[in-house]
């Protein structure tokens, strides 16, 4: 079943002013004026003045004895000061000082709980966040219960209408408790032994609380999914049990909900061994449900899952407050590497994470408002970010599905809108991906740069930039000042060569560029490890010169495609807005775009292990491929670098 939609709305009390009564407390004789100032920029709406005046008090009385007169007083200021902020749209400012309250209100337990949950909300979305990755990091393996060494598994749910997907790495499947095992279910098992792939089972509690209240009395329903996922031993199954616990209409108490997860563990953990426990709650819990209270135990969860949907409008609602959405993680608050970051940091430094189900909603259903650009410029952050800035992240699940019902806002389904279906199929290609079931060393893992990060060869350098209400139009690239080069599309993947610096200390600077006409900047110290370029490439016993090296990268001799291209023969046409370069040569083509792993030969699709790339400002190309395209032959001396073409 689809995630429930959230139906608590958030209220928040963090704008009320503390009232304090004079001869409780007593403020010093400074603090008044710029008080009495305060509640007039605060009546009149002047947000400047409440700023000037607010940081005046707060470091007025920050010297006074502390008292609950004092504590209220510096709770309300700085919470009216990043509301000014905010009201100004400096949401950077606001997110500090929305900070500063958190930091503040929360050595009070559970006395400023509203300020404490709505400021570290905000702070979150409106703090900007940048950095820069690179590949080659190591992987993160914690030696669970089917769990992969390299890459991410992805998949959808099954069902008549989703997508196909040849290359997909796993199925999503449903049964609820108290319900035999349908048709789909085994459907779904048969087809994962034959594909070689993998089963996310998700065992819902239609009940909801009282399911888990009754657990013991569902031991036939388990037993006769013990005895499906038996028959089926060399599958691996994920057993998502009681998912989005945290937000059903008929609440669990947590030492229930515990207790019966625990029994569920225990059931499938002494029979099946091909079975491991997901224990996943929604993406934004009850707005007072504190979603820790609710977890069994490391002995009894494998995987650690959470559904993540994003949402243009907060429960569909145009007019929604920002409050809202930024807490439930809806509209210009549905940054997925913000929605993910909680989980993560709780759980994700012992146990793998999945993304259990997902959605980008692209159709308001009450209105039939079509959101497909916002669903996917979403998507293409979740399947790019997500693995990139968590590699704890190792397995990836959509709901390409639609369930009929009130309660249901959006359409989330890749099957019912084209353009988000080829975004998904294009995202989930990448290496970083796992394809057909099977896992390769290649995939690999992403690493933050940092200072001292070291660089070789062709290093490509991708960049997380999340700045609140700004579309980013561009990440441009910089080495010690200097303009290497820049990307449009998320994340943002530029190839740099770093063979042309001298070994030692740089800089690498990425600039990214807003719609709005304003930039953010982050730079590191990084170490270049150069390795001398000396590959030589002879076409019919004639040596090549470049204005561009050529480069080995991933194991493949690059070489800049015109040149290669016209050595050979070939006509050689550019069309700039495909990034697509063509050749022809005695009525043979071929084609060849950046960045993708295939060529067409004859309109015939021909794959690549290794895409076209720009480097250095020019077309970087396999010369083996290209070569071997129009029937050379191609030879390689190990110990001279050099290439050998012939016909």
């Amino acid at each position: 079943m689809k995630k429930k939609i959230l139906a608590l709305a958030l209220s928040l009390c963090m704008a009320s002013s503390y009232a304090f009564t004079a001869h409780a407390y007593t403020f010093p004789q400074s603090f008044w004026a710029p008080n009495d100032a305060f509640t007039l920029a605060v009546s009149s709406g002047d947000h400047q003045g409440i700023i000037n005046y607010g940081k005046q008090l707060i470091d007025i009385i920050s010297t006074c004895p502390d008292a609950p007169e004092k504590t209220g007083i510096i709770v309300d200021r700085y919470t009216k000061i990043a509301a000014a902020y905010e009201a100004l749209g400096d949401y950077e400012n606001s997110g500090n000082y929305y900070k500063l309250l958190y930091e503040y209100a929360s050595q009070y337990g559970d006395t400023y709980l509203d300020y404490v949950k709505g400021a570290k909300a905000k702070m979150a979305h409106y703090i900007p966040r940048m950095a820069m990755y690179t590949e080659g990091g190591q992987d993160i393996f914690y030696g669970a219960k089917n769990e992969h060494q390299h890459g991410v598994i992805f998949g959808l749910c099954d069902g008549d209408n989703t997508i196909d997907i040849p290359e997909e790495s796993m199925i999503l499947t449903y049964q609820e408790l108290g319900n035999h095992i349908r048709y789909y279910n085994n459907d779904a098992m048969d087809e994962a032994e034959n594909r070689h792939l993998a089963v996310e089972y998700a065992l819902n509690c239609p009940h909801e609380g009282y399911d888990v209240i009754d657990i013991t009395q569902q031991e036939e329903y388990l037993n006769e999914l013990s005895n499906m996922f038996a028959q089926h031993p060399n599958v691996k199954v994920f057993l998502r049990f009681g998912a989005e616990f945290d937000v059903w209409n008929t609440p669990a108490d947590p030492e229930n909900f515990k207790n019966a997860f625990r029994f569920v563990s225990t059931y499938f953990k002494q029979r099946n061994p091909n079975v491991a426990i997901v224990w996943s709650p929604n993406q934004s819990s009850g707005y007072y449900t504190n979603v820790e209270d609710y977890y069994p135990g490391d002995e009894y969860v494998d995987w650690v899952g959470m559904s993540l949907y994003t949402m243009p409008y907060f429960l569909g609602d145009k007019n929604a407050s920002m409050d809202n959405k930024l807490y439930f993680n809806a509209g210009e608050g549905s940054d997925p590497v913000i929605a993910v970051e909680k989980l993560v940091n709780l759980y994700g430094d012992r146990k793998p994470i999945m993304i259990s189900e997902s959605g980008c909603g692209h159709k308001l259903l009450s209105t039939g408002e079509d959101t497909t650009d916002f669903a996917v410029h979403r998507l293409r952050e979740e399947l790019a970010y997500l693995p990139m800035v968590y590699p704890q992240i190792k397995i990836m699940a959509y709901f390409d599905h639609h369930v009929q019902g009130n309660d249901e806002k959006y359409d989330f389904r890749l099957s019912n809108n084209s353009t988000l279906r080829e975004t998904y199929l294009t995202m989930t290609k990448g290496k970083h991906f796992i394809h057909n079931g099977e896992e390769n060393s290649e995939h690999g893992s992403y690493k933050k740069v940092t200072g001292g990060t070291t660089l070789q060869g062709v290093a490509p350098i991708s960049t997380y930039v999340h700045e609140f209400n700004k579309d980013t139009d561009k990440v441009a690239y910089f080495v010690d000042g200097n303009y290497v080069g820049e990307s449009h599309e998320i994340p943002y993947k530029f190839d740099i060569d770093t063979t042309v610096y001298s070994a030692g200390t740089h800089e690498l600077k990425a600039v990214a560029c807003f719609t709005d006409g304003t930039t953010r900047q982050y730079a590191e110290k990084i170490n270049i490890a150069s390795a001398p370029n000396d590959i030589t490439v002879i076409v019919e016993g004639r040596k090549l010169s470049f204005d561009q090296p050529p480069i080995i990268h991933n194991g493949r001799t690059m070489v800049p495609m015109r040149a290669i291209f016209e050595a050979l023969g070939l006509e050689v046409t550019w069309d700039a807005e495909a990034q697509i370069a063509t050749g022809t040569k005695e009525g043979k083509t071929v084609k060849i775009k950046i960045g993708g792993e295939a060529m067409f030969v004859d309109e015939v699709h021909t794959p690549l292990d290794a895409p076209a790339m720009i480097v250095g400002g020019r077309t970087l190309v396999p010369a083996r491929a290209i070569a071997e395209s129009i029937g050379c032959n191609v030879g390689w001396d190990g110990s001279t670098k050099t290439v050998t073409i012939t016909e």
